[in-house]
């Protein structure tokens, strides 16, 4: 068995509901060596009380309580004060299955990786599970090849979940704090900077779980301009570190503009009206030279290149705003 010790950062928010399976499912893990560190991020649920209450029962948990600062500060917190060779994330509301830490650790250690990589199955509402692509095939990347990935918007490269991170490798790597909407992808996508020698393996290692939610009004709000403010944070670290992979920009940030416009597509807030019109302009411009494999990202293009945007949108919230 590995000697290597893994740490297991859970940043938390009013999470008391969830967090008896999220904790269970590390204690079950079947490699034994690790460290779960509970960020409590000045939750006002009884959060912290359950954290304490696992912590005493079991000599790997620590807890770390701060005030309310956000996702990227709590998992900030976690990186500065773990102990581990390795570390890992899991969101308070989400599970890992059993074997998922024996998996990422062999394949980083058997490949001489710096990070490993699996698959996340969707758990919807009702119970059913799904998994993308599941075929427990290898693939080995080096160089620059998951910056690419990124940059053409492949979605295993988006979550800082179901990857182990060498930690001598990684240890420059932070999240932007007051940063709450991919900040993840912006956090891995500053480790694929480092040209990382990757290793994913398509197998599910855990569970991430969907609940019912609603494409209400208040759930738009000024958060959602991270979306454009990490769009240029890497176009300025392409555009000075990697300027051979300049073209890749173009899908980059059309697609980014698209995502941002389906968002504004669930509210009326006059508040992101100059915002909306620059994401339009720029959709119309680089239309002409943007591929995608995506069915809904090549249709919603078109929408807003041919000037249909407006009545979409229209269209859409009255649809399904509550």
């Amino acid at each position: 068995m590995s000697a290597r010790k893994i740490s297991i950062i859970v940043p938390i928010y009013n999470s008391e509901a969830y967090l008896p399976r999220c904790i269970e499912s590390i204690q079950k893990q079947s490699y034994p060596n690790l460290e779960l560190l509970l960020i409590d991020d000045g939750s006002s649920d009884d959060s912290l009380t359950l954290c304490r209450k696992y912590a005493k029962t079991d000599p790997r948990i620590r807890v770390i309580h701060q005030e309310n600062r956000g996702v990227s500060a709590a998992r900030n917190a976690g990186l500065d004060a773990m102990t581990g060779d390795c570390f890992t994330f899991v969101d308070s509301d989400d599970a890992l299955l059993e074997h998922a830490l024996a998996l990422l650790v062999k394949d980083l250690e058997e490949q001489g990786a710096d990070l490993s990589l699996a698959i996340k199955s969707a758990v919807r509402p009702d119970g059913t599970v799904s998994t993308p692509g599941e075929d427990h095939s290898l693939i080995l990347r080096s160089g620059d090849e998951m910056l690419k990935l990124s940059l053409e918007g492949e979605a295993q490269t988006n979550s800082a979940c179901a990857k182990l991170f060498d930690r001598a490798f990684f240890q420059s790597v932070r999240f932007v704090e007051g940063r709450s909407v991919n900040e993840d992808g912006f956090f891995l996508f500053q480790c694929y900077a480092l040209q990382p020698k990757t290793v994913q393996h398509n197998e599910s290692v855990y569970l991430y779980y969907l609940r019912d939610g609603s494409n209400s009004r208040d759930s738009v709000s000024e958060k959602h301009l991270d979306m454009l403010y990490f769009c240029q944070r890497k176009k300025e670290i392409v555009r000075e570190s990697f300027p051979a992979l300049a073209d890749l920009l173009v899908s980059m940030e059309l697609r980014t503009d698209l995502a941002f416009l389906g968002v504004l597509c669930r509210t009326r807030d006059r508040r992101f009206l100059e915002q909306q019109r620059d994401c339009i302009r720029t959709v119309k411009t680089l239309y002409p030279a943007f591929r995608s494999p995506r069915k809904h990202e090549r249709r919603m293009a078109w929408i807003v290149a041919h000037g249909f945007y407006p009545l979409y949108k229209a269209i859409f919230y009255r649809k399904y705003s509550r």
